[in-house]
């Protein structure tokens, strides 16, 4: 593996987290939680976000 893909797979998805860019909102800030949990909250928005859209439509 090369080194850009190993630090590719460690980086943190903030530059496209729906969080960051003000998609969603929550209460509390959920990077630091993020971090922790091996930034899954990020598929966890993602997964909210898809789901919201299949319901509007």
């Amino acid at each position: 593996m090369k080194l850009k893909e190993v630090v590719s797979q460690k980086k943190a998805p903030c530059g496209k987290c729906p969080y960051n860019l003000g998609m969603i909102g929550t209460l509390a800030n959920p990077c630091p939680q993020c971090k922790r949990n091996g930034y899954k909250s990020y598929e966890w928005f993602q997964k909210q976000l898809a789901g919201e859209k299949k319901d509007a439509e």
